[in-house]
């Protein structure tokens, strides 16, 4: 128990000097990166206004826009869990571990395509997609597709990152026009569904990965979650806040851990992810008949507030050891390494157990 204890304060301090060192930037005008994909490890490339790609994070959605738009589509898939622990994106291998997916003039050009991000081992039909495209699914997977959903350039089979395919991020912006210049997309200005997760466990374990509030919205009534989906997508995709929060839809709050709110019901919760996405606090709950005009106060507020705390995946694992923390995917692991890591870490976990220290908390 002395142990569990002082791991404990060795891992709030951590914490705490993560984050006075991130506000020291941010007093200094430098503020830090946001994540933005499975190919970071909060890298240090992100544009100045901290904004990233504005993901689809679910197959369904992604590929309905695609098809009313006619666009072409990026597609990514990556875990934001690594070894049982959830709160990173898991880069697969160092060569795609380096920003790319921040770089401005690749965010630029995304703006020609339909973006979607999956998460893997969550869904056997997105599972099922991958392995269609390139085979078995890892933990990282990146491709360029036509509006239809096949290969729009030629790649060297599995390509687990842009690092893969193109010679530095000015080949692949240049590619990446040239096939938007093939298909230019249609379609008017309708704005784009709600792009939320899976589910809102997931929801908040992105967040938390792409160091970004979540926007989830709750309604035990399917009509008025698809009304406040409607209400909210016109956030999600304005200027002022495309690329700068994730988003979940739920039919209750208590699916997830959460504190400050109570069981909120038809409202959209601005939620502030622990660093592991395991819990969240609500920031402010906006009642669903003052969404129209508060919503958007509340999310300027939150992501003014928002401290973009540096993690490393080590810090992130020893913590989470002290704590209890294992992410349990929603379908099988299907990464040898990562699976191996995962039960590597389990054992540690259900060791500390036996002894009496930490149980573990999915």
């Amino acid at each position: 128990m002395r142990n569990h204890s002082l791991l404990s304060v060795l891992a709030a301090l951590m914490v705490c000097t993560s984050v006075m060192a991130q506000n020291k930037g941010a007093q200094g005008g430098n503020r830090a990166p946001r994540g933005g994909g499975p190919e970071t490890r909060t890298a240090p490339t992100a544009p100045p206004d901290g904004r990233t790609i504005q993901w689809f994070a679910t197959l369904d959605r992604g590929l309905a826009e695609a098809k009313r738009t006619g666009k072409p589509i990026l597609l990514v898939s990556g875990a934001p869990h690594c070894s049982g622990v959830s709160g990173m994106w898991c880069p697969g291998k160092v060569k795609i571990d380096n920003g790319w997916l921040l770089q401005k003039d690749v965010i630029d050009a995304s703006k020609d395509f339909v973006c979607i991000r999956l998460t893997s081992y969550e869904n056997e039909q997105e599972a099922a997609f991958v392995t269609r495209l390139q085979g078995n699914p890892v933990n990282t997977v990146f491709a360029i597709l036509t509006p239809d959903a096949t290969p729009a350039l030629p790649t060297k089979g599995r390509v687990r990152g842009p690092g893969e395919d193109f010679k530095d991020t000015a080949d692949m912006v240049k590619q990446m026009g040239e096939v938007a210049a093939k298909y230019p997309g249609h379609g008017g200005d309708a704005t784009p569904a709600l792009p939320i997760t899976l589910d809102a466990r997931l929801g908040l374990a992105v967040a938390s990965a792409d160091l970004q509030p979540l926007v989830m919205v709750v309604s035990p009534d399917a009509a008025t979650r698809k009304a406040l989906e409607a209400k909210v997508a016109k956030l999600a995709w304005s200027k002022e806040f495309k690329g700068l929060c994730a988003y979940a839809s739920t039919a209750a709050s208590t699916d997830v851990k959460l504190t400050g709110a109570g069981a909120a019901k038809d409202a959209v919760l601005v939620i502030e992810p622990d660093i592991f996405g395991a819990s969240g606090a609500v920031v402010t709950a906006v009642p669903a008949g003052d969404v129209d005009t508060k919503l958007a106060g509340a999310m300027r507020d939150a992501l003014a507030k928002h401290v973009r705390t540096t993690k490393s995946r080590e810090q992130l694992k020893r913590m989470a050891l002290a704590q209890g923390i294992f992410f349990e995917t929603g379908i099988p692991v299907s990464g040898k390494k990562e699976a191996e890591d995962r039960e590597k870490y389990k054992q540690e976990l259900e060791k500390r157990k036996a002894s009496g220290g930490t149980a573990p908390k999915s």
